[in-house]
């Protein structure tokens, strides 16, 4: 009897992971501007489609199928592109439209990684979280990209973009510590945590603290079997790290979270952009404005160009229409994530479903469209199972 050489997916995953980071950068972000090529997008995609078509040959037959969690996706999206027939002059289109299309392609390429071996792409995507979250962290630290009132940012994106990788970054390494059992993966826990609290992203923090109290309950009798010393660590280094940047830090929490947040009540315009997407959805309930026609019609005045929350934006721009096929699609999620029982959950799958819940809460406080293309990635790395190993050949 000899066995085959099971090949993983590999370089194409880390070609994913950075045109999913990318976002919307553009050239002129570091004061380039090459035609065709600044969006960058252009030259990372066809990059990622080239990879993926020369990788995805090696894997398995018969393997488990994503159709229905896709399904349900690109009917959302489908539904999101022809809401652009209503939309009024002067509407976003040509930009959501791209967005829309990146995101199908993205949500593709992981569904049929995922496919392929699912726990492979989660361990590699962590690893990349990890290194992306040091290197945010240590520019942000540099003070290469900071916010004019003092909140951590770096690279060209703003401190929501930089709370959420900060926050992914502690999950990376407790994934690396349960999988690897060294504590040197923990160092990066008590920095990253430091991090999201300097970008001063409410609801970043926000979204964090609903995923570990969701979390929680599977997670902690994995860190008590693990004893104290995972604990300790972390904490010391966190004692540490404020002992180190005590007045600059106290100093910026008491003005962002407790003068700013709680004494005066400073929302960042967003109950103005909550009420005035509520009040659209109203006005046009089954089918809603159309795509894109949010800044058009709201006509705030100062540059909201989206209404940073995921489900509002959805009802303002695709009505209940929108919304229906939106849950549905979280429905399939958690449909397919309760099919396989508690205790065959592999550490993969729960990290998955975390950091896709962390994200998905995330965008109901900031970003866009696309900004919320890593929680359909996630969701869909936590629900389709890897395939089975092939049967040795006689």
């Amino acid at each position: 009897m000899t066995g085959e050489i099971r090949r993983r997916p590999g370089l194409v995953v880390i070609i994913a992971f950075v045109v999913t980071l990318a976002g919307h950068f553009t050239l002129a972000r570091v004061g380039f501007t090459v035609p065709v090529f600044n969006d960058v997008r252009i030259p990372l995609f066809a990059a990622l489609l080239a990879s993926f078509a020369l990788e995805i040959r090696w894997a398995p037959p018969g393997r488990q199928s994503a159709a229905p969690i896709l399904l349900a996706i690109y009917a959302f999206l489908g539904y999101q592109a022809v809401s652009s027939a209503w939309t009024p002059p002067g509407a976003l289109v040509p930009a959501a439209l791209t967005d829309l299309v990146a995101i199908a392609l993205l949500v593709f390429v992981y569904a049929q990684l995922a496919e392929w071996d699912r726990d492979r792409v989660v361990a590699l995507t962590m690893g990349c979280f990890q290194v992306a979250a040091w290197v945010y962290f240590l520019a942000a630290a540099a003070g290469l990209g900071r916010g004019p009132a003092g909140r951590w940012a770096a690279l060209g994106g703003g401190p929501n973009v930089f709370v959420r990788l900060m926050v992914l970054g502690i999950f990376s390494s407790i994934y690396l510590y349960a999988t690897r059992r060294r504590l040197a993966w923990l160092v990066g826990v008590p920095a990253f945590l430091f991090g999201a609290v300097a970008s001063g992203s409410r609801g970043g923090l926000a979204a964090l603290v609903l995923t570990l109290v969701l979390a929680a309950p599977a997670v902690l009798p994995g860190l008590r079997r693990g004893g104290a010393k995972p604990l300790l660590l972390v904490i010391a280094l966190l004692v540490g790290g404020v002992a180190i940047a005590r007045d600059s830090i106290l100093t910026f929490v008491q003005e962002r979270f407790i003068s700013t947040t709680f004494e005066q009540g400073y929302a960042s315009g967003r109950d103005v952009i909550f009420q005035m997407a509520l009040n659209l959805w109203l006005q046009h309930p089954l089918l809603g404005t159309g795509i894109g026609s949010f800044p058009v019609i709201a006509d705030l005045g100062f540059g909201v160009a989206y209404i940073h929350n995921l489900v509002l934006a959805v009802a303002a721009e695709g009505g209940v229409v929108g919304i229906v096929l939106l849950l549905n699609s979280f429905y399939r999620f958690g449909r397919e994530f309760a099919k396989v029982p508690r205790a065959e959950r592999s550490v993969e799958s729960r990290t998955a479903a975390y950091s896709g819940i962390f994200v998905a809460a995330a965008c109901m406080f900031s970003g866009d469209y696309y900004d919320a293309r890593l929680m359909w990635i996630l969701l869909i790395l936590a629900v389709v199972r890897p395939a089975a190993p092939a049967a040795p050949r006689p």
